[in-house]
Formats: structure tokens, sequence, C-alpha cells
């Protein structure tokens, strides 16, 4: 059945192919390990300690950029990924180096690390700055510009190691974690010595025990802020919730369903004035995409009308 039909008669949405990595040189059999995204450029780490970069400016043609080895280490699993303004790219590996390459000049700046790496957020105030966290139970706030982690500053709670982090985009001082302790915690950067916010990953239910946080992320204007368990539930939450004094965690929504989540991030819609959550579904005859639109309160209209 041809894209178009099978689109019309299923209410879904039809995904073009932008890269086929069997048709690679070097990569043709690697495995993905993390994703990232811009609107010109998509980063693909791979299990073998590399990276692939595709030139998306133009999704009818297109192009890929290389194919790149960062390490031979049987440990250099490349974890993360974060693109910075097309121009920088800063990668974290499972072999404990951090790596910030200026894709103009192609130089490589190299952090050596007491542990690896599993998530990072550039503080989109600040490029210079960033939130890590790994295998520590602390997170760290790091500047580039610094040669050591033990300049950093330490957000100390969590009991177990950490896999996602963000930044918000609407305040520059709150940041969020999301550990394999089945807690979320949200930080005041100016003072870390407790977080602000911490409840479990059960998504509000306050009897049940939470499964680890793998994803944790603030939406693109900042008010709402959701999360994922390793399998079958995501959370959401406005976090002007946050700042009432009645107990948050009843107004927090959850979404079901079954497998294990990929990833989770939102997207702009509507001209900038809606937003999409889309999560990733790993699992055999259920896995997919899912998208769900945010209400705002910014209302566009409804036919394009331009004054």
């Amino acid at each position: 059945m041809p894209d178009d039909q099978l689109t019309r008669e299923r209410n879904g949405m039809k995904l073009d192919c932008l890269m086929e990595s069997r048709s690679l040189l070097y990569n043709s059999n690697s495995r993905i390990s993390t994703m990232a995204c811009s609107n010109n450029i998509l980063a693909c780490g791979t299990f073998e300690g590399g990276y692939i970069l595709q030139d998306i400016s133009n999704p009818v043609n297109s192009e890929l950029m290389g194919e790149y080895n960062l390490t031979n280490d049987s440990e250099g699993i490349t974890n993360h990924i974060a693109i910075h303004d097309d121009r920088e790219l800063i990668i974290s590996s499972n072999d404990k180096v951090l790596r910030i390459i200026d894709m103009t000049t192609g130089c490589t700046q190299l952090h050596n690390l007491p542990f690896s790496i599993n998530c990072l957020s550039i503080n989109p105030h600040n490029p210079n700055e960033f939130i890590i966290t790994g295998d520590h139970i602390n997170s760290y706030i790091m500047d580039k510009r610094m040669p050591s982690i033990d300049n950093s500053q330490e957000c100390k709670g969590h009991k177990d190691y950490g896999f996602s982090c963000d930044w918000s985009p609407k305040n520059e001082n709150i940041l969020v974690t999301g550990n394999q302790d089945s807690s979320i915690k949200i930080w005041d950067r100016r003072n870390t010595k407790e977080s602000v916010h911490c409840w479990n990953s059960a998504l509000g239910t306050l009897s049940s025990q939470g499964a680890p946080v793998r994803n944790c992320k603030f939406s693109c204007n900042g008010e709402y802020l959701s999360w994922a368990e390793s399998l079958d539930h995501v959370g959401i939450i406005q976090m002007n919730d946050l700042s009432k004094s009645d107990n948050y965690m009843l107004r927090v929504q959850s979404i079901d369903f079954l497998g294990k989540c990929t990833g989770l991030n939102f997207a702009p819609m509507e001209y900038g004035y809606g937003e999409d959550l889309i999560i990733g579904v790993n699992d055999c005859p259920l896995g997919g995409i899912l998208n769900y639109k945010l209400e705002s309160k910014y209302k566009s209209l409804d036919f394009d009308f331009y004054f």
C-alpha cells in the first residue's frame, strides 16, 4: 500500500528516511547508541565509539557529512551528543572522556573525568556551561573553559547513578536530574546542597515504587516538565504547579504504554504557539512514536491569516 494511502486511512504520520545506515562505508553494521538533532544537523553516536553526521538542512536532499571515530577503547560507547548552534558538538563517551569538537576548525578539546557521563545539557542562557550526570550519585555544573571537574558546582542528594538531566530554558537557575534511584530532583543552582523539589518517578502514585528514570526534559518554553521511567510510563507536570501549597503530585498527568521508552522531547509547533511531546517506544509488536499536543495559553489562528 502506498505511503500516502496508509497515512490517510490510519490517520498516522508519514516519516521520511533521511539516512540509511546500511549504505554507510564504515558504519553499515554499527548500532546506534544515541541521537541528537538540530534544524540543520543530525548526529548519531555508535556503540563502537564513533559518530555519524548528516546534513538535514534540505530534507528533500539530505547529505552525509562524515563518519568519525572517537576512540578504540572497548568501553568507548558514545553515550550522549549535544549540538550547540550547529558549530559545536559536545560528546560524552563511556571511556570517561568528554570531547568538545569545533566543527568549523576541527579542533577537539578533551576533558578526562573520574566517571562516565550518561547525559549532558547545555545552559541555554550561557553556552559555556553545562550540567552532566553519569556513573556517580552526584551531578555537576561544569564550565568548558575550566580544565578540571574539581572546579565544578556539585548537586548532591541522589542515591544512585544518573541517566538524565536538563536545564530550564525559562529560568537559568533551575535544573532537573533523573537517576537510577527512581527519583526526579529539581535544583536551584544558587544552592545545590539540596534539591528544591524531589519526587518518586511513579507518576504521583505515592504508595508505589517507581522505576529508574531514563529521560527528563523541560518543554521549549520551560512551562512543562516531563520524565520517563525505563518501562511503560511517562509523567508530565506544569512547572507553575510546583509553587502551589497543596499536593502538586495530584496534578501529574500519567501517560501509560507498553514497551521501553527510548527517549522523549518537546517540539515547537504552530509557528511557536504550541508544543508537541514526542515519545519513542521500543516494543516488538507495539513500538513506535507517540505524539501528544500540549495546551498553550497562546492560541494560534485556525486559518493562516497574515496581517
